[in-house]
């Protein structure tokens, strides 16, 4: 009995690396929310942003994988560089269930006039557990069952840097790069490092349409490293649509739509290019967002330059308006003065009474 206790371990912990595929969840919109890879993204702009999303992988396939998200940062009030956020994720692959939960830190540096680099941390804990009682044994007796489920608790951190520019960006990160242990007793697995490196540019093609091209690496030892080619077409800055493919993998349609610069919804869908087409019906991801810009602090330059445009304008205002009353008053003022009567010369009157 105990040979078999290990086995089912050891069965679980492959399953753990090999269907979570790195151990972690592939995110089709990384180009949109590059928060879920990198935690130094947060503070790129001045807002507060929140994000949460639902991905279906390998629809119609038993036990395929789910995964929930809710995600969020903001800069801080005093010091704009900085930012703080967090995330809360939720996987369910077959009996396998995984919650996460992470804070993270980002400080922002100036390069140049027009690049900046953001490095960001983020530390948190996973909670691991295996329902048992869903589980379809063939020996309804085995002594392994009457335990309901199975739990293992571990730590967790992750790592990154982004360099950004209007017109690109290069992102760098470091997940679960703790390489913690994952205590199944009386088994010991661990969270592998993985480590993703992205890159994209923004041509503008003109004042409304701008197309984005980018790549991201994907390094997961044991798990061969993996390609994902996208391509986004973006009009006005309110409706996107794009398309992808990931290597060995899935090709990828994209669509997303953002309402007064603060609402967005973001869907995202995979056709499986695998054996696995056979099985699965492709992948949907679905993505809702709400960012608010902070109000920007005016330094003390700009208040005394403001204020001496207001008091001039307000000078300006009152002369102009001194100006347009005097113009008035002089204008009814030659109305109420009556014409003068014309006078005629005393020969010309004689001149004519002779006629």
């Amino acid at each position: 009995m105990l040979k078999l206790k290990h086995s089912i371990l050891l069965l679980l912990l492959t399953l753990c690396g090999c269907i979570w595929s790195q151990q972690q969840t592939l995110y089709t919109t990384f180009n949109v929310h590059p928060f879920l890879y990198n935690p130094a993204y947060a503070g790129t702009s001045d807002v507060f942003q929140v994000n949460g999303g639902f991905r279906n992988q390998w629809t119609g396939f038993a036990g395929a994988p789910r995964t929930y998200v809710l995600s969020g940062f903001s800069t801080l009030k005093k010091h704009t560089n900085m930012a703080v956020g967090g995330m809360v994720i939720s996987d369910r692959i077959g009996l396998i269930n995984r919650n996460s939960f992470y804070g993270s830190y980002a400080y922002h540096v100036r390069i140049n006039k027009k690049t900046k680099l953001g490095m960001g941390l983020s530390a948190g804990a996973s909670q691991f557990n295996v329902k048992v009682y869903d589980a379809n044994a063939y020996d309804g007796d085995d002594n392994l069952l009457a335990t309901n489920i199975l739990n293992a608790n571990t730590y967790d951190g992750n790592a990154g840097f982004y360099l950004y520019h209007p017109k690109y960006f290069v992102s760098l990160s470091f997940q679960q790069f703790l390489n913690s242990k994952i205590y199944w007793k009386p088994t010991i697995g661990r969270l592998s490092p993985h480590y993703y490196a992205a890159a994209g540019y923004n041509l503008k093609i003109n004042k409304d349409y701008v197309v984005q091209p980018c790549i991201l690496a994907r390094i997961g030892p044991p798990v061969p490293y993996q390609l994902e080619y996208n391509l986004r077409l973006t009009y006005k800055e309110m409706i996107w649509i794009g398309a992808g493919y990931r290597s060995k993998d899935c090709a990828m349609a994209l669509f997303g739509v953002t309402i007064d610069k603060q609402f967005s919804l973001a869907y995202a869908y995979d056709y499986t290019l695998s054996a696995l087409r056979n099985y699965s019906n492709g992948s949907h991801e679905f993505t809702l967002g709400y960012t608010l810009a902070h109000k920007k602090k005016k330094t003390k330059a700009q208040s005394i330059q403001e204020g001496d445009e207001e008091e001039f304008n307000n000078t300006d205002n009152s002369v102009k308006t001194s100006l347009k009353n005097k113009k008035k008053a002089a204008e009814k003022a030659s109305e109420k003065v009556p014409e003068p009567k014309k006078e005629t010369n005393s020969n010309e009157q004689k001149n004519e009474e002779q006629k």
